[in-house]
């Protein structure tokens, strides 16, 4: 083994199984068929395709054109007497300080599988709250996905009574609450308010992008399973997809060397675990105010002023919420490159594909502070989304470059571990199996957090991803350790 390189068996985590409820349930991408489009381009060691697509290719297929590890959820709402259900693909924590999440509905009809959820929009935007809810992978998830897929939304009564048993309605949201939801946070539309600099921020509490509307809730309540609460039966979720068949990493010794030197410098080092448990070692705890059946509640202050916590640990995000990760690069045009992980990463839009990439502006503490690269992506105008995926090299170098600023450390891509290189636009990384190179279209600022919309221009997939060699990825966390 040389100095150089070596195979990098001692970092891979292990074998990249899931449990048998999760596998049950987990999405296996590329789908057949994928790269029979006309537009999909051989070039080097990747496929290429250009976006956007007519509407006659959207009419035929409107599945994403590549991959993205998007976690679900199930939302309820309810206003004048008529009670609605919809499943959300993609919903992210946006801002910490005050507390949102976006959720993204199709507002425009492209097809089949993407069409207009006008009754959900209405009865939402009319409540103003909404309950988001988790249920762990078995029979009555199955049972909530299908009355989804089969029974159209103008029909929402018949919709609710074949998703399953209800055990009641929210305290703060007045939605309807699927009886075997473990997690609920409920929400209301958010308010016209100010950030920490005193700037204007949310005067709508929704954005139109594309065919899609992202609606931002304020979080109000989290309702977490008491067992799980407890820490007698915790949550576990597998935050990265496998990539089955994927080549062994190779890692340079000196790097991991020059890597270890400058965490060691750093008086705060951010935590990353691809298998997260909640709670756990590397959380904080649930803290709860009450216990009412079977359900420990946390209800969060209405000002951001007001929930704010200035301790790096006790900032984080108060309980357990799937989220999705992009490996996030910008290059300006003088050269300079800066790469960030980002755990707030969703696809909000289909048409065009958009995606939405969640970046801290405001300075509450080294865990929030404003982010070096959020400048460099103002001035370079695009970023490059890549997607990561579970093995030891891409897990150290989440690490690493989550952890140094590139105010500290301009070199920082170079001791990553990765292959830095350019695709189409933007800086990528020979070890993610797809690339997405984005255009900025639009910022909106949210509170602690700047949300960055980037068009997808073009999509880049390895091209030894393929039905032999896919990605696996499962959108439910569960109670068994994989």
């Amino acid at each position: 083994m040389t100095d150089q390189a070596r195979i990098c068996s001692d970092v891979n985590p292990g074998p990249p199984v899931l449990p048998a409820d999760r596998a049950a349930f987990a999405y296996r991408w590329p789908h057949p068929g994928a790269f029979d489009a006309p537009a999909w381009r051989m070039e080097g060691a990747h496929r290429r395709r250009t976006l956007p697509e007519s509407p006659e290719e959207l009419a035929a297929d409107s599945r994403w054109p590549g991959f993205f590890p998007s976690p679900i959820c199930l939302v309820t709402s309810a206003h004048g007497g008529m009670a609605v259900l919809e499943k959300v693909v993609g919903p992210s924590i946006a801002n910490r300080f005050p507390y949102l999440t976006a959720l993204s509905f199709c507002r425009e009809p492209l097809s089949d599988r993407h069409h207009a959820r006008g009754t959900f929009l209405d009865v939402a935007q009319k409540s103003g709250r909404v309950a988001v809810q988790f249920l762990m992978p078995g029979p009555a998830l199955s049972k909530a996905l299908k009355a989804i897929a089969d029974v159209p939304e103008a029909r929402p009564a018949e919709r609710l009574a074949a998703a399953g048993a209800i055990s009641g309605t929210g305290r703060f949201s007045g939605a309807p609450i699927l009886d075997e939801a473990y997690l609920v946070y409920e929400g209301r539309l958010a308010r016209p308010s100010r950030d920490f600099e005193g700037q204007p921020i949310n005067p709508v509490p929704y954005l139109d992008v594309g065919s899609h509307r992202i609606l931002l809730f304020e979080i109000e309540a989290i309702s977490l399973n008491s067992s799980i609460a407890q820490g007698n039966t915790p949550l576990h979720w597998r935050c990265l997809p496998t990539w089955r068949g994927a080549p062994q990493p190779l890692q340079s010794v000196s790097s991991a060397r020059r890597r270890t030197e400058i965490l060691s410098s750093r008086s705060f080092v951010k935590s990353y675990q691809a298998d997260y448990v909640f709670p756990g070692a590397n959380t904080i705890a649930f803290e709860a105010e009450e216990v009412s059946d079977g359900f420990s509640v946390k209800r969060l202050a209405p000002l951001p002023e007001d929930q704010v916590e200035i301790d790096n640990d006790l900032a984080r995000w108060p309980c357990f919420f799937p989220s999705s990760l992009g490996l996030i690069t910008a290059t300006t045009d003088d050269g300079r490159s800066g790469v960030f992980p980002c755990g707030s990463t969703a696809v909000v839009s289909r048409h065009p594909l958009t995606i939405a990439i969640c970046v801290t502006y405001a300075s509450i503490n080294e865990r929030y502070a404003p982010r070096a690269t959020l400048e460099l992506l103002r001035q370079a105008g695009r970023f490059g989304c890549g997607v990561p995926i579970y093995r030891g090299d891409v897990l150290e170098a989440i690490r690493f470059l989550g952890s140094v600023s590139f105010r500290d450390c301009p070199d920082k891509i170079d001791h990553a571990g990765l292959a830095a290189v350019r695709l189409g636009g933007t800086l990528a990384f020979e070890e993610l199996p797809v690339h997405f190179d984005c255009r900025i279209v639009g910022e909106v600022a949210l509170g602690t957090h700047a949300m960055i919309l980037g068009q997808v221009e073009q999509v880049f997939v390895r091209r030894d991803v393929g039905a032999d060699a896919p990605l696996e990825w499962c959108p439910w966390a569960g109670a068994t350790a994989p």
